[in-house]
């Protein structure tokens, strides 16, 4: 083997060895929490590059590069599969079993900013109408007056039964026995805790809003800036790094915390549970997985490929999820793309198990 050779095979290995070390990290940095060491969320955020990165030097050995190390890369992606399946779910159709089916749909509705009037006509009051959801739950509720606030439950007349509190809402054809809001330290974002009475079933039901990264337009067009002329990144970088990854930084860490609190309270419940809402993070991340914990989700079980839910300034995430324990079966999820808010609702059909 002479000099050429041997020095080409060794920086190619190390190719892979830094490719494969940064998917991995990426796709388990959300074992770290933010609250701790703020830099793998970062990386969590980047997972999708980091993947297309592994799948890129898949390519290479198939087309150019010695097909004999084309397993490195092969072995890096299977190690990232659970992240990647958490991105890229594959299914196409779930599978029912008889049970009886419950839909719910969670939807921010940045308090009505995109369609603001209450009345018939109003394409947020339309969608849920049409959603045909035993369950809705909102997020960014807004604090309607008394007469808005009779228009909304005169259009949304065949949900007999609600619970509104500070910017979250449930409304359900299925009476709501007990509602207990929780409310996170030091910030308006909360959740709430209801009690529902299913023809005879008890279910538990989480309706959340965690941290949300407090971006200002002027952060939001700085970051489409930096993706639209990435030349200009290093003249960019000082103002990035002091005005959006600090925010990040500090709202990951807040939403850690909340999601260890809502943990507790949900380990202590017993029965059918459901949790749903705006988490805004992705995933990906601590504070999902945290909340999630032996849950199923239901776009991941049963979606086909990837989505995003957030669908504003560029910044396209799935930060919205509907999570589902032991007591139920997913048979569908699918995410209702219209723009009549800076989110898009996610809708899930879930069966009961038989033994519940």
């Amino acid at each position: 083997m002479n000099f050429l050779t041997k020095t080409y095979r060794i920086l190619l290995l190390g190719v892979h060895g830094v490719a494969g070390a940064l998917l991995l990290f990426s796709a388990y940095s959300y074992l770290i929490p933010p609250d701790r060491w703020s830099l793998p969320l970062f990386f969590a955020l980047a997972f999708p590059v980091f993947f297309f990165v592994e799948w890129g030097l898949v390519l290479l050995h198939l087309f150019l590069a010695p097909r004999k190390y084309i397993l490195l890369p092969l072995l890096f992606l299977l190690l990232a599969f659970p992240a990647a399946r958490n991105y890229f779910p594959i299914h196409f159709s779930g599978t029912g079993n008889g049970e009886p089916e419950l839909t719910i749909i969670s939807y921010n509705v940045l308090q009505f900013e995109r369609a603001r009037e209450i009345t018939k006509a109003n394409p947020i009051l339309r969608l849920l109408q049409e959603s045909s959801a035993d369950i809705v739950c909102i997020q960014e509720y807004p604090a309607l007056g008394v007469n808005e606030q009779k228009k909304f439950g005169r259009i949304l007349s065949h949900y007999p039964y609600k619970y509104i509190s500070e910017g979250l809402a449930c409304y359900s054809v299925y009476p709501i026995v007990k509602a207990e809001p929780i409310r996170f330290p030091d910030t308006d974002n909360g959740a709430c805790l209801y009690r529902l009475d299913v023809k005879g079933r008890k279910l538990s039901l989480v309706n959340c809003h965690l941290e949300s990264n407090k971006l200002e337009k002027s952060d939001k067009e700085l970051y489409i800036n930096m993706a639209k002329h990435p030349t200009h990144t290093n003249e960019l970088l000082p103002q990035a790094k002091e005005r959006l990854l600090r925010k990040v930084a500090r709202s990951s860490a807040a939403r850690a915390a909340q999601a260890r609190m809502l943990r507790e309270i949900i380990d202590r419940l017993t029965g059918a549970v459901i949790v749903c809402g705006d988490f805004n993070d992705t995933a990906q991340s601590y504070a999902y997985h945290t909340v999630r914990g032996s849950f199923g989700d239901a776009y991941i079980s049963t979606a086909f490929g990837p989505d995003i839910t957030y669908n504003a300034f560029g910044l396209w995430f799935r930060i919205d999820h509907i999570l589902y324990n032991d007591s139920f079966h997913a048979v569908d999820a699918r995410i209702i793309h219209k723009r009549y808010s800076d989110h898009y609702p996610i809708v899930a059909t879930l069966q009961w198990n038989a033994d519940d």
